[in-house]
């Protein structure tokens, strides 16, 4: 469907649908944090990975398409999922919601910059930098953790790894059985170190054990479900606005959800990485001259 052809109702359920899964993701990520002090930060990724594996199972039943071939060429995308949202746990372990997240965009968004011809992206380079320079700022009152702050910077790495990863192995399979494998072979690779001590002291609890199958439920397969339904309805640069708002939601979360406060200097930062990651996507592209080969597909 063209997204000029959409009706009002069908751009606002899609919209809808779209924030409702950012909203879904701040919360099981609030949830989790606050799970931290039984299951540990390790632990919560592997009860997280290991649930979401059997919800997203169950819902595109990727047991038809499972082999060891497919497996191979999942493992790459499923280590990278594994590394972004272990690194991702470990700095939300000791820093806030907010700046975690907003570290972790500027992994995705320096791989953009990456492949850019564009003059303006330059600028939003330099916005994106300041941004960062406001969040890590250790001459302010409250310094952030060092290393948390490596650590929200490991799963930046592993974001765009996981998004260079997740394409070639993207047209291997649907996309909900990409999805799928990949949580599977991170659920491999933290069965032993991080599930099963987790799951041993969920069973002593298992009303909070409950609780990290939430968890697992809006940080990965309902935003996963709801984002799909959007992207069939939105276009790119409707998609790419949007999650731009990611880290602002996920401050929101971290002050509603978890009382985190934050200086207005680390707000200002968190800003002006998502205003870079907005323009990256409003800005328009360099046109091609009549005389210029088309770019090979990666």
């Amino acid at each position: 469907m063209n997204n000029t052809d959409l009706t009002v109702k069908e751009r606002a359920a899609a919209l809808a649908q779209l924030i409702g899964g950012m909203v879904c993701l701040q919360f099981g990520s609030s949830t989790a944090k606050a799970l931290f002090p039984v299951f540990g930060a390790a632990g919560m990724v592997g009860l997280r990975c290991f649930f979401a594996t059997v919800v997203l199972m169950c819902i595109f039943r990727s047991w038809n398409v499972l082999s060891w071939r497919v497996l191979k060429l999942a493992f790459p995308y499923g280590l990278a999922i594994c590394a972004m949202n272990l690194f991702f746990y470990l700095a939300l372990q000791r820093i806030p919601l907010g700046i975690t997240v907003a570290i972790e965009f500027t992994g995705p968004l320096f791989l953009a910059f990456m492949g850019s011809q564009r003059l303006a992206d330059i600028g939003w380079l330099v916005l994106t930098i300041a941004g960062l320079g406001l969040l890590l700022n250790p001459s302010s009152s409250t310094a952030p953790d060092a290393l948390g702050i490596l650590f929200a910077m490991g799963a930046a790495v592993a974001w765009a790894l996981y998004i260079v990863f997740g394409k070639r192995f993207s047209g291997k399979l649907s996309a909900g059985h990409a999805c799928t494998i990949g949580q599977l072979c991170a659920s491999i690779v933290l069965f032993i170190p991080c599930f099963l001590p987790a799951f041993s002291t969920g069973l002593g609890q298992p009303k909070l054990l409950f609780l990290s199958l939430i968890v697992a439920i809006c940080s990965s397969a309902l935003p996963y479900a709801l984002e799909m339904r959007a992207m069939q309805r939105l276009s790119a640069r409707d998609l790419g606005v949007f999650c731009s708002l990611e880290p602002v939601c996920a401050t929101l979360a971290g002050v509603l959800i978890l009382h985190e406060t934050l200086p207005l200097s680390r707000l200002c930062g968190i800003l002006m990485v998502a205003g870079a990651s907005a323009g990256t996507v409003l800005t328009p592209r360099r046109r091609k001259k009549p005389d210029e080969l088309p770019e090979l597909p990666q």
